[in-house]
């Protein structure tokens, strides 16, 4: 089943009430002034509607009688009423705009944030599966509008209705025959606009996947951290020619259910036209019949504006409809329950373990599918000690990470650091109590005061402490030569920003671990891009925090991994081996196999230059 099939479309509901009351909460004054002004608004057409009819009867009474100064009088002030009743909507409607706007940029943040909230709260898993990026992306492209229309097509609808009570009154007291015929003749556009608006929902969501693959391909040819590649191997125009076909299908669809309903539109508009033409032969019969002028003005005026009420009406409720339903995408997503690891678990952790963290009979699956990444593991990291974990990629050691870290629950066995279930640590607390760098660390497009220290939140501001941090890691020396040393901004994203070199944002990645000074380290690939030299001075100060520190290693340049009092082999989800690289080196096995294979490859460079220079 993909992930936008029909059995994961949210159900259809009325959200309606819950986005007005998102918007009550966002600002109740300025809500309750647009729905005032719009109340007060929308009576000033059945007004004009009584104004016009005195107004005009009162002049062709002056004009047959021809001096009727009461009848010009009475003329003169229903004019003047109707000019001051427009000029008191023309303010209001003003005022009503200045609230809305508002209002609509109040509820865009407000949503915007709610998705960042929810974002923050969901688990790992989530991440790694395809259908949470679809809700993500369907929640985020209606998040800016859909919420506050909903407001604005409900006060559009409740406007047009009392607009249309008050003038249908004064139409149905000079024919009901005609102000029923004038109402219903809109119904049929009004079924037609909510089926075109399931349509057009139905399309949005069944292209979320390909929407996303839209988003992807422009990142990938509009940011600076893809540059390199995509100009090297001509990406570029592959890149803009699949961006190119997939939005002109989108066209070519969208073209043709926008015919479909423009023609639509049309044919069915034309009933209304022929139902106002009726009308309006009515009111001449009428008029010839009875001989008052003003009614028959405010007879034209009264079918006009109730015609183009229904129509207002017919619209807001049709887009109301279609509001609704892409609300689902949204509320869908702020109401994704976490499916993640546990949260019940009090005991806060330990400043300095004394035991160790073991993995007993560990396995290990991801949410779906059948792969088995780590089967029946046992592993101990002692207290205060580095532990290095080797193997081929995919073998799993990365995976020991996240069930550490509690990112993922183990599927069968049992964690426990110090001899307690990791299930009864608090999770926050936790994962604050572990320093951690990852082969795909972050390269934050912030200042470098700011890169080392969204480490430790804590120590952010305290610059003795980040400074300390970047002097371990090697990352000094280069920072304090930027042009505003720590208060430099890294990356090319924002003013002035300096980039940096790979091995230099590894030692800022670096830096961020040891800010955390925290009682667990885990460092994957923590020396990929840093040259020998900085290698040994970084492990250097490894062995200065080994005692306090409880250190998982994972690399696989051997050089890195000799520094680790303890070696464990893993492939396939199984440990195969482990003791100290001495030990490893004399039992012949994986370890030893691995490392003779790279010691061949630095031995084969050495011998080659030496035959070159014979």
């Amino acid at each position: 089943m993909t992930a936008n099939s029909a059995e994961d479309a949210p159900r259809q509901q009325n959200h309606w009430l819950r986005a007005l009351v998102l918007l009550w909460r966002v600002s109740p004054p300025q809500m309750s002034g647009v729905l005032a002004t719009t109340l007060v608004v929308a009576l000033v057409p059945a007004l004009n509607v009584s104004l016009t009819t005195h107004a005009v009867q009162s002049v062709a009474d002056a004009v047959s009688r021809r001096d009727s100064a009461q009848a010009l009088n009475q003329a003169l002030l229903a004019a003047g009423a109707i000019a001051v009743v427009t000029a008191i909507a023309q303010l209001l409607t003003a005022a009503r705009g200045y609230l809305e706007t508002l209002l609509r940029y109040r509820m865009a943040n407000s949503i915007q944030l709610r998705i960042m909230e929810k974002s923050v709260q969901l688990p790992l898993q989530d991440f790694e599966d395809a259908g949470t990026y679809d809700k993500l992306q369907r929640a985020n492209r209606e998040s800016m509008h859909r919420p506050y229309q909903i407001f604005t097509n409900l006060i559009s609808t409740v406007s047009s209705a009392v607009s249309l009570s008050a003038v249908s009154v004064v139409l149905i007291s000079w024919d009901v025959r005609i102000a029923l015929l004038v109402m219903v003749a809109p119904l049929p556009s009004l079924a037609a606009n909510i089926f075109f608006s399931r349509i057009i929902w139905k399309l949005e969501y069944d292209r979320s996947t390909d929407r996303r693959r839209v988003n992807y391909l422009q990142y990938l040819v509009t940011t600076d951290r893809n540059y390199k590649e995509t100009r090297l191997f001509s990406l570029g125009h592959l890149f803009v020619g699949q961006f190119r076909d997939l939005v002109e299908r989108f066209y070519l669809i969208d073209r043709k259910w926008e015919g479909r309903q423009a023609a639509a539109t049309a044919a069915l508009g034309m009933l209304s036209v022929a139902t106002a033409a009726v009308a309006i032969l009515f009111a001449v019969h009428v008029t010839v019949s009875s001989g008052t002028i003003g009614q028959f003005a405010g007879y034209v005026m009264a079918v006009t504006l109730v015609q183009t009420t229904i129509q207002t009406l017919v619209g807001s409720v049709a887009q109301l409809y279609e509001h609704n339903l892409f609300l689902g995408n949204l509320f869908s997503f702020l109401e994704k329950p976490a499916r993640g690891p546990g949260t019940d678990g009090k005991r806060p952790f330990p400043k300095t373990l004394r035991k160790g963290i073991e993995f007993r009979e560990v396995s290990f699956t991801y949410p779906g599918t059948d792969n088995v990444v780590l089967d029946r593991v046992n592993l101990f990291l002692p207290a205060g000690q580095c532990v290095a974990l080797v193997g081929p990629n995919g073998a799993g050691k990365t995976t020991i990470v996240k069930l550490i870290a509690r990112f993922y629950d183990c599927g069968g066995g049992s964690i426990l650091i110090d001899d307690v279930p990791v299930e009864q640590y608090d999770v926050e607390d936790l994962r604050k109590n572990i320093g951690v760098i990852f082969q795909d660390f972050i390269q934050y497009e912030a200042s470098a005061l700011d890169n080392i220290g969204f480490g430790n939140l804590a120590a952010r501001d305290d610059r003795a402490k980040v400074t300390e941090a970047a002097r371990q890691a090697g990352a000094l020396p280069f920072l304090e030569q930027l042009p505003k040393g720590l208060d430099t901004q890294l990356g090319r994203w924002f003013e002035e920003g300096r980039q940096l070199s790979g091995g230099q944002w590894q030692k800022v990645a670096l830096s961020r671990a040891f800010l955390r000074d925290a009682p667990v380290m885990v460092l994957d690939e923590p020396t990929a891009s840093i040259d020998a030299a900085t290698e040994a001075e970084v492990f250097g100060r490894l062995k200065e925090i080994a005692g306090r520190a409880t250190t998982l290693l994972i690399a696989h340049r051997f050089s890195t991994v000799r520094v680790a009092d303890h070696i464990v082999v893993i492939d396939r989800g199984k440990v195969l081996e482990e003791g100290s690289h001495p030990e490893l080196m004399a039992r012949n096995g994986m370890y030893a196999n691995l490392f003779q294979l790279q010691a061949a490859g630095y031995q084969y460079d050495v011998d080659d230059c030496a035959s070159l220079q014979d």
